[in-house]
């Protein structure tokens, strides 16, 4: 771009009266549109995960202690995989750390019944990954 752009514009403006209240309604504008664009744009959670292709249902019970680090449970589990109307019913022992806050052993239960449904269900022909089974706890 050459001077006489800028030069050009410049006597453009010069010609052009505003009040105070309009300049500031002007750049107020400008700011409106252009601060968004320059901000990081916030990450949609759950936007990418897809959908269980599998549900466990257990109830926990016979709570025991096999050693001073673990709990271990028998649980009463059926497995569902709609898709293929294949149901399962499977009575494993899972375990969890004894150190572990109710969160952590939540999770570890239920990550040893997704392990043990994914099982269950690839001996009945249908593969499924773990992360993929959702597991409710009763």
């Amino acid at each position: 771009m050459g001077e006489h752009f800028f030069g050009d514009l410049t006597n453009a403006f010069r010609n052009v009266t505003l009040s105070r209240k309009r300049a500031l309604q002007l750049i107020g504008g400008v700011m409106a549109v252009a601060v968004p664009v320059r901000l990081p744009q916030a990450a949609e959670a759950g936007k990418n995960r897809k959908p269980p292709e599998a549900f466990v249902v257990a109830t926990l019970s016979d709570p025991f202690a096999p050693d001073e680090t673990a709990f271990g449970f028998t649980a009463q589990a059926s497995v569902v995989h709609p898709a293929t109307k294949t149901t399962a019913e499977f009575a494993p022992s899972i375990f969890a750390d004894s150190k572990a806050s109710a969160d952590q052993m939540r999770k570890q239960l239920a990550s040893g019944l997704k392990d043990t449904a994914v099982g269950v269900l690839a001996s009945n022909g249908v593969i499924v990954s773990g992360d993929r089974i959702a597991v409710t706890l009763l």
